[in-house]
């Protein structure tokens, strides 16, 4: 088991190892030479522990192998022209280099390799003889940039922005015999390369999380895979205010939000150096409210049948939902609006009150109904009703005519004379006897 997983690991490693670039550049670093000079090619990759040979790659072909990482061109010619690559031991295919050996008098020098955002752009005017040349001018798609970035017969942009993309060429008076002789360079078209895409803030769940959920947002970006050192640094935004940053972390998380994080939120991109930084678009965040959710009515008395000219109360209330809760009550078949409290009171029902009656409840958002109750007034004149009230008359002659009964026979006893029996309800009548 142990070997088992060592092999793994190891195999994991070496995939990694493969996996990384070799890095292909010149010395000098200039993609044009004249006929007849040298440069050296040095191919750059991950550490091996046990020195291999290095592959060169001339217009797609193998060129050749050599022992170190290092390929020399001595006395170029034109045949040496194209585009080269390289692959060092532990590394895929490298970047690719292109070289053009010029016959031309004036040459402009460009590098070689590419040039990314925030990175010195350099190049140089250069004549077939050394010390020739006078009143050197630089130009960008046609337009004169010798100034402010010239110096002799040099060129540098400090840090390099896409907007400097573009076809350039120098100009140069060259001695000629007796005489000076305006000429000009090829033009080269350098490209600056994006060390990272523009950032687009992604947001985990919805841009309408309720309130009281997590918010959980991330900065993405793509990093050049040719600039895989770079280290970028995030920054987060909410309403223009920085909520963190500048971090290494790409993401950025709200525990539980409430109204008050609703707005506009962004992010950005840049290096440790901030020599470049890029914005993402805003996005619109909106906090919404737990939505009302198990609106119920409760009615008093139960089942909705009530005595006319007697109360009736409702109580309405919610099962779920956030911040203030407006309520209203309403009748079925009537626009009119009865009620705006959790509790609806009619203190003296009438025939009139009789219908299905429901409540409404908001938290601003949409507003969520309780099932409808049928209220039934009993009134006065119903059957129901003279049920009632004659078992009631009944019931109270009753109690009359049993006081009526006990009073009689109370006063017959406190009348009765001495020594004379006094004869109890329950005994019957001697026969033949004194009444």
């Amino acid at each position: 088991m142990a070997v088992s997983r060592a092999l793994l690991l190891l195999a994991q490693a070496l995939s990694l190892a493969v996996a990384e670039m070799a890095l292909l550049t010149m010395d000098p670093p200039w993609s044009v030479i004249f006929q007849g000079e040298s440069v050296t090619l040095r191919c750059q990759g991950p550490p091996v522990h046990k020195q291999q040979p290095t592959a060169w790659y001339h217009n797609g072909k193998l060129l050749e192998h050599t022992e170190t990482n290092t390929y020399r061109i001595q006395n170029a010619r034109y045949k040496q022209n194209g585009r080269y690559e390289c692959q060092s031991p532990g590394s895929t295919s490298s970047n690719s280099v292109t070289l053009s050996v010029s016959y031309d008098l004036l040459i402009l020098q460009v590098p070689s390799h590419a040039v990314f955002e925030g990175e010195l752009l350099q190049m140089q005017c250069r004549g077939w003889k050394v010390g020739s040349l006078a009143a050197v001018r630089f130009y960008r798609d046609g337009a004169d940039i010798t100034k402010p970035y010239t110096s002799a017969m040099q060129l540098s942009i400090p840090q390099a922005k896409a907007h400097h993309s573009g076809r350039y060429h120098c100009s140069a008076d060259m001695h000629s015999y007796l005489s000076l002789k305006r000429r000009e360079s090829q033009g080269l078209y350098i490209s600056i390369k994006e060390l990272f895409t523009s950032p687009v803030l992604n947001v985990a769940s919805s841009a309408e999380p309720l309130e009281g959920s997590p918010l959980n947002l991330s900065c993405i970006t793509q990093l050049s895979p040719y600039r895989p050192h770079t280290v970028l640094w995030y920054l987060f935004y909410g309403n223009s205010t920085v909520l963190q940053g500048p971090v290494t972390s790409s993401e950025y998380q709200v525990p539980a939000v409430g109204l008050m994080d609703t707005g506009f939120y962004s992010c950005a991109v840049r290096t440790e150096s901030s020599n470049v930084q890029k914005w993402s678009p805003r996005v619109p965040i909106t906090i919404k409210r737990v939505p009302i959710s198990g609106v119920s009515l409760e009615v008093w008395p139960q089942e909705g049948q009530v005595m006319e000219g007697h109360r009736l109360v409702l109580h309405c209330s919610v099962a779920t939902g956030t911040g203030s809760i407006s309520f209203s009550w309403h009748r079925e078949g009537s626009a009119e609006v009865l009620g705006r409290d959790s509790r609806y009171e009619i203190p003296s029902t009438q025939q009139s009150d009789n219908g299905q009656y429901y409540c409404m409840a908001s938290n601003g958002d949409s507003p969520a109904r309780s099932l409808k109750v049928q209220v039934t007034v009993v009134g006065v004149s119903s059957p129901f009703c003279s049920r009632v009230r004659a078992l009631l008359l009944l019931a109270a002659l009753g109690t009359l005519m049993l006081g009526a009964v006990v009073v009689h026979v109370l006063t017959a006893g406190s009348r009765a004379p001495k020594g004379t029996k006094q004869q109890t309800l329950m005994e019957p009548f001697a026969p033949g006897g004194d009444v």
